[in-house]
């Protein structure tokens, strides 16, 4: 199970096998089933997260009632509701399961423990980046062809693992629209 935290850890920095041990006795290991919540709206997001299996859907839901997907995350990925957790502000967003998922918690109180005990446990702070909604700024300058291609080159794996529904939120275009593009594409 640790394997793969190992393995992404090692992309921020080089862990000893003994700092490795002190943040994996702090690691919490959770059952999510379909549909369940990570975070929900007006909850404080207490933990960051490490997923072993499932997926995730990360969305707010506007006024209106329209809910729309800031970020979808897969197996092997760190996810949080960044600006409640760094802001110790109840959350506007929500975290939801898409399937079947476990992940590995670690709480903001063990991360703070963690980077008193060792220097090298700042840089799990590089991890807590790359939970931010991944949108890069020009995304609403792409067309949809443009960002649909994105999508393919960058992570195909989202289309075997979410809704298009989700998808096409994600991208920033009604499924419609993605119906449209994907046809389009594939011709």
């Amino acid at each position: 199970m640790f394997q793969q935290v190992t393995a992404s850890l090692q992309s921020f920095g080089n862990f000893s096998a003994q700092e490795l041990s002190l943040l994996y006795d702090r690691l919490k290991v959770t059952a999510i089933k379909k549909d369940d919540y990570l975070v929900r709206e007006g909850q404080l997001c207490e933990s960051f997260y490490f997923i072993s299996q499932g997926s995730f859907r990360h969305y707010t839901v506007q006024e209106n009632g329209e809910e729309i997907t800031l970020n979808l995350f897969t197996g092997n990925e760190w996810l949080l509701e960044y600006r409640s957790f760094i802001s110790r502000q109840p959350s506007r967003n929500i975290i939801q399961a898409v399937t079947d998922s476990e992940v590995l918690g670690l709480s903001i109180w063990h991360f703070h423990e963690l980077a008193r005990l060792h220097e090298k446990f700042f840089q799990l702070g590089c991890i807590l980046e790359q939970a931010v909604p991944r949108q890069d700024l020009l995304q609403n300058r792409l067309t949809p062809e443009q960002k649909y291609e994105r999508l393919l080159l960058g992570r195909p794996e989202l289309l075997q693992q979410f809704p298009l529904k989700h998808i096409a939120s994600y991208l920033g275009m009604t499924p419609e629209t993605l119906s449209r593009v994907r046809k389009k594409i594939s011709s």
